[in-house]
This record gives structure tokens, sequence and C-alpha cells, in this order.
């Protein structure tokens, strides 16, 4: 294979898990409880997780926006070691960003807290820093791709320069655009859908796999 120039991260249950990146502001906002009802109708069927998200940033109707970065520590629960990770593949002159289907506010504070180069997710409406409960533009399986294409595109990389680290279903189509791929802690469906599989709470664990064959 070619020079590994760049790791797309997923962020969802990739590099936080059980609470998700919608549900921090949720939490900040009092609404804890209204996402679980919403959470549940996803996960018995009632509703497509698009919709999902819809609701749930309804939810976040007058959270001012600051709060996220205040708090994203004392709520979330990242993986052991991803600052580590981080900075060894730019030791290694490979660049590092997120994609994530929940809101680009979030994914912005894990950009600026761990280091990442850039950061792409669901643009939740702000206005003079406080949510307005709804969502501009949203980011599904396929425009994750398009975000990889471009940031790519911006900085000269080839697809089978990348290496894509999730573990969900909208991680599957960047997997197969991708010259290699790891599901951390995902799905039978997931796994089946990657290059390699890893079960771990320690994203160090990781590095071995991306640097194989480079």
């Amino acid at each position: 294979m070619g020079k590994l120039k760049l790791v797309c991260f997923d962020l969802d249950d990739t590099l936080i898990r059980e609470i998700h990146s919608v549900m921090i502001p949720c939490i900040l906002n009092g609404k804890e409880k209204e996402h679980s009802v919403i959470q549940e109708q996803e996960e018995k069927g009632l509703i497509n997780y698009k919709l999902a998200d819809y609701l749930r940033a309804e939810l976040l109707f007058g959270l001012e926006e600051h709060k996220i970065a205040q708090s994203f520590l004392e709520i979330a629960k990242p993986l052991k070691n991803i600052k580590k990770v981080v900075e060894t593949l730019h030791n290694q002159n490979v660049k590092c960003i997120v994609i994530t289907v929940g809101p680009k506010q979030v994914a912005k504070v894990v950009c600026d807290i761990w280091g990442f180069d850039n950061y792409y997710g669901s643009d939740y409406e702000v206005v003079e820093g406080v949510f307005t409960g709804k969502i501009l533009n949203y980011i599904g399986a396929e425009e994750k791709i398009s975000c990889l294409q471009d940031f790519c595109k911006n900085n000269n990389i080839k697809s089978e320069e990348c290496i894509a680290v999730g573990d969900g279903s909208t991680d599957i189509p960047i997997f197969k655009y991708c010259g290699k791929s790891i599901a951390i802690n995902g799905s039978q469906k997931v796994n089946d859908s990657a290059t390699y599989v890893v079960k771990t709470d320690n994203l160090v664990d990781i590095l071995k796999y991306i640097f194989r064959d480079y």
C-alpha cells in the first residue's frame, strides 16, 4: 500500500461511549428523560435514527453553546489515550479528523480537547450563542463520505491513503471508501465490513493495525 496520510474517526461509541454526542447537550439542558423516550422509540423501531436526531435537536432549545466545552469531560465517557493516539499519528505526519452524525458543536469540542486536525458533524443551528432546536444540515452515512472527500481534496489525499475507524452502520460506506478500516467495539454487521476488528476501551490498541502494511 501507499503512504498513510489520514485516519478518520467516528465519534459516538468510537471515541466516547454510552453517552452520545447529542445526549451531552440534552443532559446540560435538563432534557435527559426526554432524550431517553426518543432513544427508546428509536430502539423499538418506531422512528428511524434521522427523525430521532431531529427530535433530539428540539431538546437543545435555549442551551448556551459554550456550556458544552465547559462540561464535556465531566459528562462524556471517552476511551483511554485518545490524545496519545492523535499525537502518535501526528508524529508520523498522519492527519486525524472526526466525522460524526452528531452535532458539529460537540465535534469541535472533541477536536479542541484532543488535538484533531478537523471535524465534521450535523449543523445544529446556534443563534447568538444559543441553540434554536433546529438542524440546518444533517450528516448521515452518505454525507460522511462527502465530508471525508472534502477534506481529502483540500489536503491532496487519496482514498487509499486513508484509514477509517468506527463502530456503526453509518460508518460502513466510509469503510468501503477508505484503503483500510477498523471496527472498534462494533456490531457483527460493522465488523464484517471492516479490514480489522478491535474490542477495547483503550484507543492505543488500534495503532498496531493502523501501521500494518504501511
